[in-house]
């Protein structure tokens, strides 16, 4: 009789039942239940690099209708090839955030009449109109999804494409959303790096050199019988030290990957996976409940 451990790997049910098992490891337990999700609530994934930050702008994909657009898009890979690479991901832009500095939007600091940044590539307007679509965090600093931010680069006649926005390197950072459906599966599947199918698992020989995941991963995944999928998850559970140079280092629910930026736009860490000296970061959240439309 054939079950889902035995089963070919290339059966679809063996598959899935497999990252079921899986996403049941990594969340210690708790099945990977995907509740009636509807307007009001959903699971996502947000991707965060230091790298990204520093070489964001200027940027073809920043424009106006890009970030107010609904169809997700693949964007330009500034790395190259390597496994788990983000660049194989969908990102929906207008449900991304941008974070704009305290001393970029109050002019001040480096911004000020004396700083050495110059003047900001926008004015007060802009400012003031940013501040009524955005989320201000204990810091003062502004997050707004690029769905708010599109129309305002658009009436405000502000470019992020242009060589002017280079200054705005690490003062405008982003927070990529990861293209899912707003279930917990689909939101797991994207950050293993398993979305694609079972044909593009990492494996060990992808590395530098074969390692064991860290405990009590390693002891919690050998318990998975698709061997391709343990191996693969291995390298998304490294201990943080070997993480500095590959793979991913796994926090589960216990810490954000990067910062706690997210909390203050309602989400909650559900899984997190932090890579390279904590440079990057993937976090699967629990969405806020969105207010029923009227």
């Amino acid at each position: 009789m054939t079950t889902p451990e035995t089963a070919p790997a290339t059966d679809p049910g063996a598959w899935d039942a497999a990252l079921a098992s899986a996403f049941a490891i990594l969340l210690d337990g708790s099945p990977a239940v995907d509740p009636a999700v509807g307007p009001a609530t959903g699971y996502g994934v947000y991707y965060a690099s230091d790298s990204l930050d520093e070489f964001l702008f200027p940027s073809p994909w920043t424009t106006s209708d890009a970030l107010s657009g609904r169809e997700p898009r693949q964007l330009p890979d500034p790395d190259g090839e390597y496994p788990f690479s983000p660049w194989t991901w969908r990102f929906d832009l207008g449900g991304s955030l941008f974070r704009f500095d305290a001393d970029l939007l109050a002019g001040t600091g480096p911004w000020g009449e004396d700083g050495h940044k110059g003047p900001r590539p926008f004015d007060d307007a802009f400012v003031a109109d940013l501040r009524t679509v955005a989320v201000v965090d204990e810091f003062d600093e502004a997050l707004v999804h690029g769905a708010d931010l599109g129309p305002l680069l658009a009436r405000h006649e502000v470019d992020l494409t242009g060589r002017n926005a280079e200054k705005l390197n690490t003062w405008l950072t982003v927070l990529l959303r990861v293209a899912t459906d707003g279930t917990l599966t689909d939101a797991l599947r994207a950050a293993t790096f398993t979305e694609r199918g079972p044909e593009h698992l990492v494996s060990v020989g992808d590395m530098s050199r074969a390692r064991e995941a860290a405990e009590p991963w390693e002891e919690r995944l050998s318990t998975l019988t698709h061997p391709a999928l343990r191996d693969h998850l291995r390298m998304l559970c490294l201990s943080p030290n070997d993480a500095r140079s590959e793979g991913g280092f796994y926090s589960g629910a216990d810490g954000w990957p990067w910062s706690d930026i997210l909390e203050a736009v309602g989400c909650s860490l559900v899984a997190g996976w932090g890579f390279g000296e904590s440079q990057a970061g993937t976090a699967v959240v629990r969405l806020p409940e969105q207010p029923p439309a009227r």
